[in-house]
């Protein structure tokens, strides 16, 4: 259904790609031969449209564990890719979904061989993690939609929901689902006289990263204050209707059991909320058009953002003030993002990745994710896969680790 914005303080959001404050600026667009030269990379690389490496599987090590953390948003769709890299290589790999920011953190300690995040680390993150690792390579592995969960006895329908509705209800300015701005477009509401209790993580989490990006591009309010703006973990506002929740399982739970006299907002990837069968608005986009969250619009939006900018940085470069919100088509959904992995491009023996075997293992599950893991993206989990030029640097991004300032063979 297409809808004008509501009344209220919204305004017209920024270009696509474009972060707020100290996110800078996004990487100039380089022309199109630059596009054509990555796709070309792409069938003189792999063996089919990119996915799948064309090298040799000698001198493959076995046995080896690697241990991962980070995002809880792809943690489904990372569960199939290590059953099935195992099986195909006699190499574990153990992903604890603890969340972005304590991916980040045990990463930074060498506490495991990688990291997985929605979003491109800040200045004290990236400073952070060069301090201790060296200089890493940010890899777009797979993509996703955020979505907002609900709860609201005695409403049926779709919720319709805006980005400055949304900043409202976790700024405490909208605090029942009766509220005029709510109403507007969902006149189903208008009899639901309940409290409205906004679920947010408690810790950091890549799923706040996008949705508080988006908020921030359409709310001045979001936008301007220093202890919100875009961030993995905001100083979230606290009000009656405020509650915090420590991981995506506890903030699924929560959602779903809504307090007595009150109706649950909160937020999760699209997987998991189909999975507890929890309802999912339709946002506003930037078109004027009120989308709910599919895997064909959350694809849409990926390639939109992708072809509005024909120069995304190195994969060892800043990827702060790369965004996939807000993408500009009447079809895209506006909560879409990537999610990346994180490894040092130069291990050593003092690091977690401490054996020549290890390194030669973490390469390959690497290489693996994005070529043969890519099947399982699109034919069994809602999440998309980046495109095929973004894999393809990946690809280019891992043939450059060195263990011990060693070069070593790729093994996949």
């Amino acid at each position: 259904m297409s809808a004008a914005a509501p009344p209220g303080p919204a305004s017209t959001p920024p270009p696509v790609v474009r972060r707020r404050g100290d996110r800078g600026r996004i990487y100039l667009v380089t022309g199109v031969v630059a596009v054509v030269a990555v796709l070309i990379g792409v069938g003189a690389g792999t063996s089919w449209y990119g996915l799948r490496p064309s090298s040799s599987s000698s001198g493959c090590p076995t046995g080896v564990t690697l241990q991962g953390a980070g995002a809880a948003f792809p943690a489904s769709i990372i569960s199939q890719w290590t059953a099935e890299f195992q099986g195909a290589t006699s190499n574990m790999v153990n992903y604890a979904p603890s969340g972005a920011g304590q991916g980040i953190t045990e990463l930074t300690a060498q506490s495991v061989d990688f990291a997985v995040t929605d979003e491109g680390l800040n200045t004290t993150q990236t400073s952070g993690l060069i301090a201790a690792v060296g200089t890493f390579l940010t890899l777009p592995v797979t993509a996703g939609a955020v979505v907002a969960v609900y709860d609201i006895p005695g409403f049926t329908g779709t919720l319709n929901l805006t980005a400055t509705e949304l900043a409202g209800i976790y700024l405490g300015q909208i605090t029942t689902w009766n509220n005029t701005l709510l109403v507007a477009n969902n006149n189903g509401l208008k009899s639901i006289n309940l409290g409205i209790t906004a679920v947010h993580r408690s810790d950091g989490a890549g799923m706040t990263y996008v949705l508080t990006n988006l908020m921030s591009d359409w709310n001045s309010t979001w936008r301007t204050n220093p202890s919100l703006g875009t961030s993995i973990l905001p100083s979230w506002p606290k009000f009656a209707g405020a509650e915090g929740a420590s991981g995506n399982s506890a903030m699924l739970s929560d959602v779903k059991s809504p307090p007595k006299s009150t109706g649950t907002i909160g937020y999760s990837d699209l997987y998991d909320a189909q999975a507890k069968g929890l309802a999912m608005a339709s946002i506003l986009n930037s078109h004027g058009s009120y989308i709910a969250p599919t895997v064909a619009d959350t694809t849409s939006a990926i390639d939109d953002v992708y072809n509005a900018t024909s120069a995304f940085p190195p994969s060892t470069g800043d990827w702060s003030a790369v965004t996939w919100v807000n993408a500009s088509g009447a079809a895209d959904y506006p909560l879409a993002t990537l999610v990346y992995m994180l490894v040092p491009q130069a291990l050593t023996s003092s690091g977690h990745t401490s054996t020549s075997a290890g390194a030669a293992a973490l390469r390959q599950w690497i290489a693996w994710a994005v070529t043969d893991g890519q099947f399982y993206s699109r034919t069994s989990f809602p999440f998309p896969s980046p495109p095929a030029p973004l894999l393809t640097q990946d690809m280019n991004a891992i043939a450059t680790m060195t263990f011990n300032g060693k070069t070593f063979p790729s093994c996949t």
